[in-house]
């Protein structure tokens, strides 16, 4: 064929043609991509103050309240952006609905410099030095909580206690009660000698752990100074299970107990405000950055849909939201969020984070919770996503509770069918860590020193009650360093839970793992190190780790007939006692290897639970982790941060073993493709070891470790090859 020749005139026309149609379909393109990306609107504390006029604000886009700014927020696409600024607002946000393509977007600064402030700057006219070292002035807001220097001050107590060292979290610092106290009366147990303190603690606070699990705030309403009891309202209800020989108690808020540097008190008398205050250094208030709390919540969401909050940080404030769909809460810091009220004489509970979703979802991904009293997290929806996050040093009074009920928990689930998974819960005080909700799927979760300091009785790192026991499972979970059990179904008969799963978790140094129900499956567990400092309330002593109970206590029907336990691993394990007798584990038993777990695996007290190559786990592939003579991959639980973390072994450990030591293993960067990984006997002169790409988290060692040695070592990730993130560096002494 005779191939066509473009004449000049051919080709401009050609061109002219092609251009036309090219300039029509970036215009219909255009259109369609304003349609999607709707309108972007910002706020910046900057214009506080300043009046604003609509051409104002469309010239320039800016506004200077957030309230403004949700409110123009009117089609699917649209964006407030908060700039970096502190802002003390409490804003409504309601009826906004974006789509799944286009979702409404409700940002702050990437870099965390956007925080929503539930406080105010207290500036005194002038500060009086007290005879006892504390200062006292006049103000004119009624404050629940102080920050002197962005330090959380303590409420005047007694016994005395701290924030700022964290025996606040201590039960050691609490008051014990006398066996032969009763309802509504509190009799003086003699650790901290309530009469001998000098004090009549008439209309203080008192916070009573009188119910196991459950808190209670109450006043004092008579007592009189060097006696050993006081009376409170009892109307707790029916189900509280009252024991006074566990029972404690602490007092606040009466300007007698301020008697501790980190401590304060604020009083109102005559409409007239003092606040009271013993600071650490013992030098005057004046001129420093104090704030006190005034607000409970800044965002307050309702009947809304398709909602991004994103890159905000909330100090000594929170959020809360409910009937809502596919809100999506992400990256958020809340630092100190919830707060009593005791300073001001209320005894309700705290109003924590919740957002409560009816029959919808949402999802709450990458978020910091820090410094709560009170629950840090409640949520209830369906098929709920709470991801990789970190709750830390939240709730030190567990005082959740206005009458006995089921308790409560760090991060609390009234969901169905959720998912709560790589998120880390580390010294929270609550008895729970996380209470599941129906049909949880809990994976991956790094969850230790959970109660701790023994502020409540009972509980678990993961607690599931028995209505929600069908259908959840717990898996790859390591729970560890806590009084309380790791893991636990609970129930008596004719109570009992059935169908729930127990998989692939490792229990260390806590009260073990309690399997009460029936039909249940529990199946290739590690549980070892059994820890009872004061948690053991089901009886079971030093006796029992995994446990599977044949009885509870007393109860005289027998359970978990039904209950699969296959592939586990355990030091302790049998079925609890009943009528003095020690039971075997009930359940179908298949498998179970019980004894010395050490022996078995390479170095279970620093985080390496894989079989040894003679380990008699192996062949039937006993316990969380297989045996591969080149292993590539090691799973590790918890939040990953954009650096590598959780090193096995642990940074510091003094007890490594030199002739078992062959790799070095690490929790990945979040979302980072390949890790290289140093190491050397100098810190400053490491020695690349090599390259870990596709997932791996596990490099073998080139050289043989030298016993007696300290190393050192880092993992550097990289998302691409403009992001990477430098490693912290590790080490660890070998014997």
């Amino acid at each position: 064929r005779k191939r066509r020749e473009n004449k000049p005139n051919d080709v401009g026309n050609y061109m002219a043609s092609h251009s036309a149609k090219l300039v029509v379909a970036f215009v219909v393109i255009a259109i369609l991509t304003l349609q999607v990306a709707g309108k972007v609107f910002s706020v910046s504390n900057s214009q506080i103050g300043n009046k604003r006029t609509i051409s104002d604000i469309q010239f320039d886009g800016t506004m200077g309240k957030i309230q403004d700014c949700i409110d123009n927020l009117k089609e699917p696409g649209d964006e407030c952006v908060i700039q970096p600024g502190n802002y003390h607002e409490q804003v409504t946000i309601t009826n906004k609905f974006g789509s799944e393509e286009s979702p409404i977007v409700i940002r702050g600064d990437p870099n965390a410099l956007t925080k929503l402030d539930g406080t105010v700057p207290l500036r005194p006219e002038k500060w009086e030095k007290m005879d006892n070292g504390a200062y006292k002035a006049v103000i004119h807001h009624d404050i629940t909580q102080l920050f002197i220097d962005d330090e959380m001050m303590t409420n005047a107590r007694w016994p005395n206690s701290l924030w700022s060292d964290k025996t606040i979290f201590n039960s050691k610092f609490w008051a014990k009660s006398a066996r032969s106290s009763t309802r509504g009366l509190m009799i003086d147990g003699g650790q901290h000698k309530l009469a001998d303190s000098g004090f009549n603690v008439t209309e203080a606070m008192a916070v009573l752990n009188v119910g196991s699990f459950c808190t209670f705030t109450r006043k004092v309403l008579s007592h009189g100074k060097a006696k050993d009891r006081f009376t409170y309202k009892d109307d707790f209800g029916a189900n509280l299970n009252f024991k006074p020989k566990n029972n404690q108690y602490f007092l606040e808020s009466k300007l007698e107990f301020l008697d501790n540097p980190g401590e304060w008190f604020y009083e109102k008398k005559n409409g007239v405000g003092t606040l009271y205050v013993m600071t650490m250094d013992g030098k005057s208030p004046e001129d420093r950055n104090i704030r006190g709390k005034v607000q409970e919540v800044a965002f307050q969401i309702t009947s809304s849909a398709y909602v991004i909050f994103k890159d905000l940080t909330f100090f000594a404030t929170t959020l809360q939201a409910r009937s809502s769909n596919k809100l999506e809460f992400r990256s958020i810091n809340f630092s100190y969020p919830t707060y009593n009220r005791r300073m001001l004489g209320d005894t309700t509970p705290p109003q924590w984070t919740k957002i409560m979703s009816g029959q919808g979802s949402m999802k709450f991904i990458n978020n910091t919770m820090y410094g709560t009293d009170g629950i840090a997290l409640e949520y209830q929806g369906a098929n709920d996503l709470v991801e990789n996050n970190l709750f830390e040093y939240n709730d030190w009074s567990g005082a959740n509770m206005n009458v006995a009920g089921g308790g409560a928990g760090t991060v609390l689930s009234q969901s169905i069918g959720d998912t709560f998974i790589r998120n880390t819960l580390r010294n929270n005080g609550a008895s729970v860590g996380f209470r599941a909700g129906y049909k949880s799927h809990a994976k991956l979760n790094d969850i230790s020193r959970t109660c701790y300091g023994m502020i409540q009785h009972d509980g678990s790192g993961i607690q599931v009650q028995v209505k929600r026991q069908t259908e959840v499972l717990l898996e790859q979970n390591w729970i560890y360093d806590s009084p309380k059990y790791g893991l636990r179904f609970d129930g008596a008969p004719p109570n009992i839970g059935k169908h729930g799963t127990m998989r692939r978790n490792v229990i260390r140094k806590t009260n073990g793992m309690m399997v009460k129900g029936d039909n249940h499956t529990v199946d290739h567990n590690l549980i070892f190190h059994k820890f009872t400092k004061g948690g053991d309330h089901d009886g079971q002593g030093s006796k029992c780790n995994l446990c599977v109970l044949w009885y509870v206590r007393k109860n005289p029907v027998s359970i978990n007939h039904n209950t699969l336990v296959e592939y586990n691993a355990a030091d302790i394990a049998n079925g609890g006692v009943h009528n003095k007798k020690l039971y075997p584990m009930s359940g179908e038993l298949k498998d179970n290897i019980i004894g010395d777990v050490r022996t078995e695996l390479v170095d279970p007290d620093n985080m390496d639970f894989r079989p040894r190559p003679e380990s008699t786990y192996i062949q039937n592939n006993v316990g969380p982790y297989s045996f591969e003579e080149t292993k590539t991959k090691y799973w590790i639980p918890g939040r990953q941060l954009y650096k590598a973390s959780n090193p096995v072994p642990p940074n510091g450990s003094i007890t490594v073993k030199s002739d078992k030591r062959d790799v070095l293993m690490w929790l990945n960067g979040f979302e980072a493709a390949t890790h290289f990984v140093y190491l050397g006997t100098s810190a400053d002169a490491l020695k690349r070891q090599g390259v870990a790409r596709n997932g791996d988290n596990v490099l073998k060692i080139r050289q043989k470790l030298k016993s007696g040695t300290k190393y050192h070592w880092r993992v550097d990730a990289r998302v691409n090859t403009k992001v990477n993130y430098e490693g912290d560096l590790w080490s660890f002494e070998t014997i």
